[in-house]
């Protein structure tokens, strides 16, 4: 059988990509591997594939005690597909914190500290001498750019910059005209619900005792958001979660507006501000680098 190669639920275009990336690098190097996703490809990721004529992921509902896998862009198993703790892990490639995930047996493992899981990608193809084509280096750039905010995320190591310029050239675009063509793809909500809007970019935390669910979604249109503002609190405050926050990202002028279920203090202390919904945090654009870190000590003295 293949190994399944996959993100996230919840996709993002690291997620997407990272699965096609990954896959290809499995099957230059021999190995009969699978790209599965575990949700709809979003607008941003179905601009990447149509701007480089890729095909997406193949949908995976669950996996089971037959199943190899491979996980990229993820290493938690709230995150990732029903049914993993059944299969066999081989190998994670990732740039996010440690997520608990246990395995009966050995694995590969690749975490390093970048903004983007393609950034390592890029470099296991360097060090694999595997070559890549330009509809893999448009993938492999385009995750890079959505993960950096085009290289402006606090997230940015110089890694990711060298391999996105690196990448850009392969690709032939200019990064930041097609990075900015590529979120204005991305970010229109025409269409979408106040749910989907919330669950776009949206994973969930053990935070203490507490059980934790922080949504991202960047726009160009803030407005569509804020106006709806009730609407997204009934929706919010509703939810399972004791605690969730909602970051509305303004990409242009480099910060997150507030949407929460939580204790207003814990707003208060975790982003130095004067607590109220719809509040702007300045420089607040990364959940794994401010959002989750920021507010796990606050929430665990609750």
């Amino acid at each position: 059988m293949s190994l399944l190669v996959f993100g996230h639920k919840n996709p993002d275009t690291d997620s997407i990509c990272s699965s096609l990336v990954m896959t290809n690098l499995k099957n230059k190097l021999g190995i009969d591997a699978k790209s599965c996703r575990l949700g709809e490809v979003r607008k941003e990721a179905e601009f990447v594939l149509n701007y480089f004529g890729v095909e997406p992921p193949e949908f995976l509902e669950s996996v089971g005690s037959e199943d190899s896998c491979c996980l990229v862009d993820h290493n938690e198993y709230g995150q990732s597909v029903d049914g993993l703790q059944d299969a066999t892990i081989l190998e994670i490639v990732d740039h996010h914190k440690l997520g608990g995930i246990t395995t009966a047996t050995p694995l590969s493992m690749t975490l390093r500290p970048v903004g983007c899981t393609n950034t390592i990608l890029y470099n296991m193809y360097i060090e694999n001498k595997v070559e890549i084509s330009k509809p893999i280096a448009g993938l492999m750039l385009s995750a890079i750019l959505s993960d950096t905010l085009i290289f402006r995320s606090p997230t940015t190591t110089e890694l990711d910059i060298e391999a996105g310029k690196a990448l850009a050239k392969i690709a032939e675009v200019d990064y930041e005209k097609y990075g900015m063509e590529m979120f204005k793809a991305g970010t229109s909500l025409d269409g979408y619900s106040v749910e989907e809007i919330v669950n776009m970019d949206f994973k969930a935390f053990d935070m203490g005792t507490k059980k934790v669910g922080i949504g991202q979604v960047m726009t160009l249109d803030i407005d569509s958001v804020l106006s709806k503002k009730d609407e997204f609190l009934t929706y919010i405050n509703a939810s399972e979660f004791d605690m969730l926050y909602l970051a509305i990202t303004d990409i242009i002028k480099e910060g997150s507006y507030m949407l929460y279920k939580s204790p207003d203090e814990i707003v208060a202390n975790a982003f130095n501000v004067e607590p109220a919904q719809g509040v702007f945090v300045d420089g607040l654009v990364s959940r794994k680098k401010q959002l989750v870190p920021n507010l796990t000590p606050e929430v665990e003295k609750f």
